[in-house]
């Protein structure tokens, strides 16, 4: 697997607290953005970027429409904490409780 800056610029978002969605129309097209934590603004991100990641397993999506959520996986929240060097990790279901 190689990893390009925006990938990792991504995963390392995602561990910091921004939110990664796909939202669809209702003719089915796909547009996925990055909702940074506290900013109102999102920034539109390639498929094939959100696709790559998430075929290597750093990634999973919640399935959920209109705007399907995607959340680090286990794999990629070590990933992104080895990226940045920091063991934070964002508020998720696999970690509420913590």
């Amino acid at each position: 697997m190689r990893l390009r800056d925006a990938h990792k610029a991504l995963l390392i978002a995602l561990q910091a607290g921004s939110r990664l969605q796909v939202h669809r129309d209702l003719d089915g097209a796909k547009i996925y953005q990055l909702h940074a934590l506290g900013d109102a603004t999102s920034q539109e991100l390639p498929a094939a970027m959100v696709m790559y990641l998430e075929r290597h397993g750093l990634i999973e999506s919640n399935l959920k429409f209109p705007a399907a959520t995607f959340l680090l996986t286990d794999k990629g929240v070590q990933l992104a904490a080895q990226l940045s060097g920091s063991s934070r990790t964002p508020m998720g279901p696999r970690n509420f409780s913590e």
